[in-house]
């Protein structure tokens, strides 16, 4: 049978506020609470309850014939705390079935691993602590930020623990070979690669709704059709997908969610197909290959790869001056400063910093253009660089303090 394997991912950045140049040095509040809350609430009412309640029916329906991944960020996952908590308590009732998998993520989905091992570890296990508290699972398999992965990459996810890596199944890496397989990391063999299938997931993603498309409708029937078509010799079809398919980017009247439904409903009565996890397929497919992969791919903008982060002169120098305050950070042991550094980290900071057009179609971007989101964010780069360097400054002189009383003290004594 063919393991089909729905991975869907949730993320919502903390958006910042209009922070001016003269606030600079005032240390106020950088994120635009008002905003975050209602793009949570609007994207938790039309896309995350509903497909939730869709699912847990599908499960109470078929039991364990319907299963899923999510892959859903420390922000995302703090924001349905704080604004909705009711979306929060409906991911841990499909969590209680033991139908769900959740999937290792770096905390804010940063760009980490391009830039800084020990952030990206520091990050990653957050994220596991966090998801072990919330919903008692403990992630096995590994999605990057984009999709993002190298060999390199693949070597710092094996060292924290991870069996498997969800990456894009692009061209380049596979020189013919088919994407509908696991795979094994070049440079650390034990961990599996699973390739999202770029165009059966973007079929959905991105083409369900629009209708100068030649295979507009897309029914179920014709899907389903495509997937059975697939050659025997292909075993796993990885659909990666935002969460934000069903309700958000495609709406409720397109009639996104029956097609999800009727999907799921005759794969789970099918002979030929089945719904699978990434964990239990590692323990029931082999891997047909080793692949090495040098330089980053993602599954963002046309080229596939690391660019569209950090393609242009803005999105680098922001980039830069965000990561060069690592260690003055850890130095602080300061959770606010921490929470906003997370926060700040966002990789969705700096895509608002380009000018493509593709992948800020189905993004509530902020900004008018990308020297505007460049502004804004190094405004609020320089105010938060301050804050460091003044708590630091202070944390020195208190332990200078401490030094010298003590000094006084072995002095009078003796």
């Amino acid at each position: 049978m063919k393991n089909i394997c729905f991975t869907f991912q949730v993320h919502q950045p903390y958006r910042l506020r209009n922070f001016h140049f003269f606030e600079i040095g005032s240390h106020y509040n950088y994120f635009d609470e008002e905003t975050n809350a209602k793009i949570m609430r609007q994207i938790v009412e039309e896309s995350y309850l509903p497909t939730n309640k869709l699912l847990l029916n599908l499960i109470n329906t078929f039991g364990n014939k319907i299963k899923v991944s999510f892959a859903i960020s420390g922000t995302a996952l703090n924001q349905m705390e704080q604004y909705v908590p009711e979306v929060l308590e409906s991911f841990k009732e499909l969590a209680a079935t033991g139908n769900i998998e959740f999937l290792g993520q770096n905390y804010a989905t940063s760009l980490s691993s391009l830039k800084s091992e020990s952030a990206f570890h520091e990050e990653v296990l957050e994220h596991k602590r966090l998801i072990n508290k919330l919903f008692r699972k403990r992630p096995k398999v590994f999605l990057n930020t984009g999709l993002l992965y190298s060999d390199e990459i693949g070597k710092m996810i094996s060292d924290l623990g991870f069996k498997g890596v969800i990456t894009e199944g692009s061209s380049v890496i596979l020189n013919g070979k088919s994407p509908n397989n696991l795979y094994k990391s070049a440079s650390r063999p034990p961990l599996s690669l699973f390739l999202r299938n770029t165009s059966l997931s973007d079929d959905i993603a991105l083409r369900f709704s629009q209708r100068n498309w030649n295979e507009w409708p897309l029914t179920s029937e014709k899907y389903l059709g495509w997937l059975s078509a697939l050659p025997a010799s292909d075993e796993l079809v990885n659909l990666v997908m935002d969460y934000g398919t069903f309700g958000e980017h495609h709406k409720k009247e397109s009639g996104i969610f029956e097609f999800l439904e009727f999907l799921f409903r005759h794969i789970a009565e099918s002979k030929d197909l089945k719904l699978s996890t990434p964990e239990e397929v590692l323990k029931s497919v082999s891997a047909k290959a080793k692949l090495k992969i040098s330089t980053p791919i993602s599954w963002t903008g046309t080229d596939k790869n690391g660019s569209v982060w950090l393609k242009n002169e803005m999105q680098q120098e922001a980039f830069d001056t965000l990561y060069v305050m690592e260690n003055l950070i850890k130095k602080t042991k300061d959770k606010f400063l921490h929470q906003d550094w997370e926060r700040l980290k966002s990789a969705d900071h700096f895509l608002y910093m380009n000018n493509f057009d593709e992948d800020l179609n189905n993004l509530f971007n902020p900004y008018e253009n990308p020297y505007a989101a460049f502004l804004k964010y190094m405004n609020v780069l320089s105010d938060f660089q301050l804050k460091v360097e003044d708590k630091t400054k202070k944390s020195a002189k208190r332990k200078n303090s401490r030094s010298f009383s003590k000094k006084q003290i072995d002095e009078t004594i003796n």
